[in-house]
C-alpha cells in the first residue's frame, strides 16, 4: 500500500486488507512521508494486527517506487496493491487466491470494481472487459481496475518491477506487459472485489493531464502508436470544469502544447484528425483563461447556456459598484450604436473607477427555424433574473455584466425559452439535441 497524506481513509482501507478471511494475509505500508496524522493511525493499527501489519515512513519518488520497495519485502507467493484511499470487498483475496491456487499456470487475476466517493456511496461500476480481450483493446482505455488484480509474485520477477519513470500510468504499463508476457494465462473474477475511491485531491482527478500524456506514450510504446480518443477525453474533461478546480491557466494553449508535445505518439492520419477535431471545436475557440461557454462542440447554446467564470479578484479599497442589465444589440445601426456605447461605458469604468472589466460579451446568431423573437433569461450570481429580447434572425451582442464574478466559481446562466430539435424538423437528420443560438465568438470588455 502507497501512502501520502491520507489519513481520512487509511484505517478503512487497511482494515479491508487485514479483516479478509483469508489467514494469511499481510499488509506493507510505503508510506511517502505523511504528515497528517497517518503515522499514528499505522502505529495504533499495528499494535491491533501485529507483524501483519508491517510499514515505513521514508521519501520516494512516487506511487510506483512506494510499491516497488513494499514489494521487496513482500513475503506472500501473491501479491496486490490497495492505494491508502481504495478497499478490498469482502473475501476479495480469498476468491482471487483460490482461483490462482487451482490454475497453477494463471499468473495474474482481475475482478470488477466500483467506484466510490469520499463517503463510500457508490457512484459508477468500473468499466471492466473480460481476461480473453486483444491486447489491442487497451487503445480503447484501461479496462483493468488496478486494486481488484492479483498477481503471482514471480510476474515481477520475469517481466521487471513497475516503472518508476510513469507518475500514474505505471499499472497501465504493468497490465500491457502481462498480457503480452503471458497469453492466456490471466482470468477474471465475476464479482466486485475492489472498490476504487474519487475524491478531489486523488490521482484520477488532480492529475487528468499526466494521466492522458502517459498513457499515450505508454500505448505507443507497446503497440506502435495511441488512439486519438486518449487526447479527446482529455479535451472533454476539462471542458467539463473549466475554468474552475484544477484546471490549466489557458485551456487553449494547454490542449495544443500537449498535442504537440504527443505527435510522435500518433499515426500521420491521427495526426490530421486531430488537427481538424481541435480546430473545429468551438469550445476550445471560444473559451477565454477567465470564462468559457458550455456550448456544443459544433458552437450551439442549448436550452441553458452556462459560462463558468475565474474568480476575478476586486480591486483593493474600491467598492463594487452596482451591476447592469444585460445588453441586447442586433445588427443594425441602432445596434452598433449600442455596442458602441456598452463599449465606451466600460472603458471609461477601468480608467475612471479602476474597476476591473464591466462586461462579457457574446456574439451570437439567431438563426431558423426558431421563430422570432429570440426571449432569453439572464441569471448572474444573486442578482435577480433578467430578460432580453432579440427582435428578429440574424447576429447579435449579448453583454452581461460581471458584477457577481468576485467569488469562487462564479457562473452565469442564459436560458432561452425556445428551442429546436433538429432531427423533428429535417428528416434527414438524426440529431436530437435541444439547440436554441450559435455563439460565435466571445471577450470581456
Amino acid at each position: 500500500m502507497p501512502s501520502l497524506n491520507q489519513a481520512a481513509f487509511i484505517e478503512a482501507a487497511a482494515r479491508s486488507v487485514l479483516q479478509q478471511d483469508y489467514p494469511a494475509v499481510e499488509l506493507l505500508v510505503a508510506d511517502g512521508g505523511s504528515t497528517d496524522g497517518t503515522h499514528a493511525i499505522l502505529e495504533r493499527l499495528s499494535r491491533e494486527f501485529g507483524d501483519r501489519l508491517r510499514w515505513r515512513a521514508a521519501p520516494d519518488s512516487g506511487p510506483a517506487n512506494a510499491v516497488n520497495k513494499a514489494l521487496a519485502l513482500a513475503r506472500g507467493d501473491i501479491v496486490g496493491w490497495l492505494n491508502a484511499d481504495d478497499l478490498y470487498t469482502p473475501g476479495a483475496v480469498a476468491v482471487a487466491v483460490a482461483l490462482l491456487q487451482a490454475n497453477p499456470s494463471l499468473m495474474m487475476v482481475f475482478g470488477e470494481a466500483d467506484h466510490i466517493d469520499e463517503t463510500d456511496r457508490i457512484l459508477d461500476r468500473y468499466p471492466t472487459l473480460p481476461a480473453t480481450t486483444p491486447l489491442a483493446s487497451f487503445q480503447g482505455g484501461c479496462f483493468i481496475c488496478q486494486p481488484s488484480a492479483f498477481l503471482r509474485r514471480r510476474v515481477f520477477d520475469e517481466i521487471g518491477a513497475l516503472d518508476e519513470r510513469l507518475s500514474t500510468a505505471f499499472d497501465f504499463d504493468l497490465w500491457l506487459r502481462v498480457f503480452r508476457a503471458f497469453p492466456g494465462r490471466i482470468a477474471n473474477l465475476p464479482r466486485v472485489q475492489a472498490k476504487s475511491r474519487l475524491h478531489a485531491t486523488c490521482i484520477t482527478r488532480r492529475m487528468r493531464r499526466t494521466i492522458a500524456a502517459e498513457s499515450v506514450r505508454v500505448l505507443a510504446r507497446h503497440l506502435g502508436d495511441a488512439d486519438p480518443h486518449w487526447l479527446l477525453t482529455y479535451v472533454e474533461e476539462q471542458c467539463a470544469s473549466y475554468p474552475h478546480g484544477d484546471s490549466p491557466a489557458d485551456l487553449r494553449q494547454d490542449v495544443d502544447l500537449l498535442a504537440a508535445e504527443l505527435a510522435g505518439c500518433f499515426s500521420a492520419d491521427s495526426r490530421e484528425f486531430l488537427r481538424q477535431r481541435l480546430a473545429m471545436d468551438a469550445r476550445l475557440r471560444l473559451a477565454l483563461p477567465e470564462a468559457f461557454a458550455t456550448v456544443t462542440a459544433d458552437g450551439w447554446a442549448t436550452g441553458s447556456l452556462r459560462i463558468r467564470l475565474r474568480q476575478v479578484e476586486p480591486v483593493p479599497g474600491r467598492q463594487r459598484t452596482r451591476s447592469f442589465r444585460p445588453v441586447v444589440a442586433e445588427t443594425s445601426l441602432a445596434g452598433t450604436a449600442l455596442t458602441l456605447l456598452v463599449r465606451l461605458r466600460s472603458r471609461l469604468r477601468r480608467c475612471l473607477l479602476g474597476s476591473a472589466r464591466s462586461y462579457l460579451h457574446l456574439a451570437c446568431r439567431h438563426a431558423a427555424p426558431l421563430p422570432s423573437p429570440l426571449s432569453l433569461t439572464v441569471r448572474t450570481g444573486q442578482q435577480a433574473e433578467r430578460h432580453c429580447i432579440v427582435a428578429k434572425q440574424g447576429r447579435f451582442s449579448l453583454f452581461v455584466p460581471l458584477a457577481a464574478a468576485a467569488r469562487p466559481c462564479a457562473e452565469i446562466e442564459i436560458i432561452a425559452e425556445q428551442v429546436f430539435v433538429p432531427g423533428l424538423v429535417d428528416e434527414r437528420s438524426s440529431d436530437m439535441r435541444e439547440l436554441s443560438f450559435r455563439v460565435e465568438a466571445m471577450t470581456l470588455i
